[in-house]
């Protein structure tokens, strides 16, 4: 098996192990379902469904010989990457001022890293359906 198509398999596998895990942690353990428990169920499913679809998107890209990547994609990931530090510095400063009401400080950084992950797909999603910022100009 090639290099690409060990590459292309494993986020599913990872995907599913996860939910697995999650599952098991649910059904082992049966933690109460407050608001807390079911948004972080919501953002852990949500954060599993963008690299699964990309997987199969690979994977259907493959079989018509199409690149995995190019120029564009590259450019893409780019600036989405640019603008997301930018916004996720901002989330941290917001976080930041509001530290008094997270009750310990794993949960401030949990939020922090889900916030930044979610502000670089939310970016991505942007510029891939509304395009590059200055693409057009030379």
């Amino acid at each position: 098996m090639s290099n690409s198509n060990r590459s292309i398999l494993i986020v599913p596998i990872l995907a599913v192990c996860i939910i697995g895990g999650l599952a098991f942690y649910l059904l082992n353990y049966g933690p109460a379902l407050s608001w807390k428990m079911i948004t972080i169920i919501l953002l852990t499913l949500a954060m599993l469904v963008i690299p699964v679809y990309r997987s199969i998107q690979n994977a259907q890209d493959r079989n018509r010989n199409i690149p995995l990547e190019d120029e564009m994609s590259r450019v893409l990931e780019l600036h989405a990457g640019a603008y997301a530090f930018r916004y996720s510095m901002m989330s941290w400063f917001v976080l930041f001022i509001f530290r008094e009401k997270f009750p310990d400080s794993e949960e401030l950084l949990g939020t922090g890293i889900l916030a930044a992950a979610a502000i670089y797909g939310l970016t991505w999603l942007y510029f891939k359906r509304n395009g590059l910022p200055h693409a057009d100009q030379n």
